[in-house]
C-alpha cells in the first residue's frame, strides 16, 4: 500500500480539485490514541490542514499539512510540532512527500498513502522512518465529523 518515490520519474497528473473531498474535519484513531485532522479548502494552489495528536496524558504533537500542486501534479508537505510548539523538524525544514502515484481511490505520496474508503471515510498508511531506516506502516483510519463533535476535553 506504500509507494516510494523514484528519483528522475515525474509524478502523475494531478489537480487539488481531484483531492477537494478532504475538505473538513476528521477524527483518527492513531496506536497512542485520537487524532484530529482540519482541512480547509483549497485557494491559491494550497490545501492546507492542521493535526493534533492526543493521548490520556494530553497532546502528543501538532503537525501542519498541506496538499500543494507542484509541475502539474502534487506534493504533501509537513512540519511536526510538539506540545510546546518547539519544531521537530529543522526550522526551515519540513517534510516533502511528493506525489507517486494514483488511481480511483488512493493517492500514493512518497511513503504515505491515502486512500478514500467512503464518502465520508478514508484511511491514511504512513511510512515511519528513522533517517533511511523504514521502522513501521502506520495504520490511521479516518471519518469526517459533524460540526458539532469534538473530542472529550481533559484539563
Amino acid at each position: 500500500m506504500i509507494k516510494l518515490r523514484v528519483e528522475g520519474r515525474p509524478g502523475p497528473s494531478a489537480t487539488l480539485a481531484d483531492v477537494a473531498w478532504l475538505e473538513g474535519r476528521w477524527i483518527g484513531q492513531m496506536p497512542e490514541g485520537p487524532v484530529e485532522h482540519v482541512i480547509l479548502a483549497p485557494r491559491f494552489g494550497q490545501l492546507p490542514g492542521f493535526v493534533r495528536a492526543v493521548n490520556p496524558r494530553g497532546v502528543i504533537f501538532y503537525e501542519i499539512w498541506m496538499l500543494a500542486e507542484a509541475g502539474g501534479s502534487l506534493t504533501n508537505r509537513v512540519k511536526h510540532f510538539s506540545p510546546a510548539l518547539a519544531g521537530w523538524e529543522a526550522r526551515e525544514a519540513y517534510i516533502d512527500r511528493p506525489l507517486v502515484d494514483r488511481d480511483a481511490t488512493n493517492l500514493f505520496f512518497d511513503g504515505a498513502t491515502y486512500s478514500r474508503t467512503g464518502p465520508d471515510t478514508f484511511t491514511v498508511y504512513f511510512l515511519n522512518r528513522s533517517g533511511e531506516k523504514e521502522l513501521e506502516t502506520i495504520v490511521i483510519p479516518f471519518t469526517r465529523m459533524s460540526t458539532d463533535r469534538s473530542l472529550p476535553t481533559r484539563h
